[in-house]
């Protein structure tokens, strides 16, 4: 294996083989091929709500919405979707804060989405947190491109952090609605949400085997000042495991590292043992990384998008990251 970091050696044997293993799998599979996603202008993310969630969650607090483009109205999105059109976007997420059962507001948004794909190009894709399944066959009735959902497999998890009680088939139900609309879905599985400790992402990968997903999406706690986990980081090394499990239960699906996965020099090398793990999708990475790839060989591609969509030419970037 690659010299990641002097303390690699600290990871048990046993994940460093199935890191080995899954790195073959995935070049095997698709070759030294990388794929980048950069957002940015090219797919900012609206909320639905502004910087309001009723939920107030114990790593965000709202913070994380404020940073997004405010669309308090279905009109100004509208408006929204038609400006970044005529400025050449090639799409954009539509999310927001939840209310106290977990739900985005985003099948209210359902006509207006409609409208935006029918006379735009964008691709459009959205959070919707829990879902029912005439909420699901409305947002396929509107064109929407794909949806975002978080998975998380401990109730624990979910009561300490989001302050919600759900239960395991809570989430089987909404990722099912999904599924059975045919809307492409690309779940999303956070290491150390529950103030940095593993504790549920495993199960719920499990969680996702029964659906088909377009793709796994991996994300990490990103710590943001003026939360009650502002302090707090995950273990960069509990993402091998994350990775490894990812690409052994779904050899045929795109295993992707999400823009968010924590900070600083830890973030580059959670890039690194994902490459190492054969996650061949990655969202934002540092340029350090970028580099670190290239000087392993990696055929390196760019994409416009939020890294739930799968590559294509349409959505092609030129790249300026080393």
């Amino acid at each position: 294996m690659s010299s990641l970091n002097p303390d690699i050696d600290t990871l048990d044997p046993a994940i460093r083989k199935r890191m080995r293993k899954s790195k073959q799998q995935s070049i095997e599979k698709s070759g030294r091929k990388l794929n980048i996603f950069i957002t940015s202008n090219n797919f900012p993310s609206i909320s639905l709500t502004g910087s309001k969630c009723q939920l107030n969650c114990k790593h965000c607090s709202g913070i994380l919405l404020s940073r997004l483009i405010p669309a308090n109205s279905h009109e100004r999105l509208e408006q929204i979707a038609f400006r970044l059109a005529n400025n050449g976007a090639k799409g954009m997420l539509i999310t927001g804060g939840c209310d106290t059962k977990g739900k985005v507001p985003t099948a209210a948004a359902a006509q207006y989405i409609k409208s935006i794909k029918q006379q735009t190009d964008l691709i459009v894709i959205a959070h919707t947190g829990f879902i029912t399944p005439d909420e699901a066959c409305a947002l396929k009735d509107s064109g929407l491109d794909g949806i975002a959902f978080d998975v998380v497999g401990d109730v624990g998890t979910v009561r300490r952090v989001y302050g919600l009680d759900v239960t395991e088939d809570d989430y089987l139900k909404s990722l099912q609605a999904i599924s059975d609309a045919g809307i492409n879905i690309f779940p999303h599985v956070c290491v150390g949400l529950d103030f940095g400790k593993m504790c549920g992402e495993l199960p719920a990968l499990e969680l996702i085997r029964h659906i088909k997903p377009t793709t796994v999406v991996i994300t990490g706690l990103m710590p943001v000042a003026g939360t009650a986990m502002s302090s707090v980081k995950p273990d960069p090394y509990d993402f091998a495991e994350v990775f490894c499990r990812a690409v052994e239960l779904f050899p045929e699906i795109p295993i992707t590292l999400g823009c968010a996965h924590s900070s600083g020099r830890d973030r580059e090398l959670i890039e690194r043992i994902a490459l190492e793990c054969g996650v061949f999708n990655i969202a934002l990475p540092t340029r350090s990384f970028v580099k670190y790839a290239c000087a392993e060989g990696y055929v390196i591609e760019y994409f416009g998008t939020c890294c739930g969509v799968l590559p294509h030419d349409s959505t092609r970037i030129d790249g300026d990251f080393i």
